[in-house]
């Protein structure tokens, strides 16, 4: 039978990023990854537990506190606290290099292209998720604004949310495509994924899901009662949206590159 990816993220983590996370787990999932692996920016290991049946070849992160929790979850053999613009691994060390929901955080993108280029094996896959030029746009609270011309509000939520998200960049595929092609990565695919809809509750449920934030500081985890029966709501009208196909205009891309 296969894994239910949505119950499995929101008897686990905030309803937010429950839904998303599921949609990126079930993506990663299906590929079919050669070893070794390295998870550039794997956090804390939930998404790794989430996603794979057998340990990642080696996580890294510049949280040592992620790290920490990362290591309790056991889902990577070598984990380190490192810095993704210097990497301590041999030319050609790994054949895939994946990294969900983290290229937006990285102040120097460049210097992280060039060393993911390099401790990449010829032909080695680097697979990412982040966000498009869309997302902001795309909120429930910004959407609103703007509907009723209200837009500088709608600007100064967009900015709001980017900052609180720690976004150095939200940016095109087109932007993208030319980016990695000047670090020597090829796109095999790419396609955007999380429609405005989607956006929308998923900006709802931050608030909704505010609490958690208490019950993670608290007793050490996000859910407290992580039963499915508790999910019953949520989960349906959650369904809809980790269901729908990729779509022309999407809040985040996913993207399959091949080192040159």
């Amino acid at each position: 039978m296969p894994r239910d990816y949505l119950v499995e993220h929101l008897i686990a983590i905030p309803s937010f990023r429950a839904l998303l996370r599921a949609v990126e787990a079930r993506k990663i999932a299906a590929l079919d990854l050669p070893r070794p692996i390295l998870d550039l920016g794997c956090g804390d290991g939930h998404f790794a537990q989430a996603t794979f049946t057998a340990p990642l070849d080696v996580g890294i992160d510049p949280s040592p506190q992620a790290i920490a929790e990362a290591a309790r979850r056991e889902m990577h053999r070598e984990l380190r606290v490192l810095n993704s613009n210097q990497m301590p691994f041999a030319d050609g060390a790994f054949a895939t290099v994946l990294s969900n929901s983290v290229v937006e955080h990285i102040p120097d993108i460049d210097a992280t292209l060039r060393e993911t280029h390099r401790v990449l094996k010829p032909g080695g896959l680097f697979v990412f998720t982040t966000p498009s030029h869309h997302f902001a746009e795309f909120l429930f609270f910004a959407d609103s604004l703007r509907a009723v011309r209200l837009t500088r509000l709608s600007r100064a939520y967009e900015n709001y949310f980017n900052r609180i998200s720690r976004h150095y960049r939200t940016d095109s595929p087109d932007v993208w495509i030319e980016r990695l092609a000047r670090f020597g990565f090829g796109v095999r695919e790419w396609h955007a994924y999380f429609s405005r809809a989607a956006s929308h509750l998923f900006d709802l449920a931050h608030y909704y899901s505010s609490p958690t934030l208490l019950y993670k500081k608290l007793f050490g985890r996000w859910i407290i009662a992580p039963y499915r029966a508790n999910f019953i709501l949520i989960e349906s009208l959650w369904r809809r949206f980790y269901d729908e196909p990729p779509t022309d205009q999407g809040a985040y891309l996913f993207f399959l590159c091949e080192k040159k």
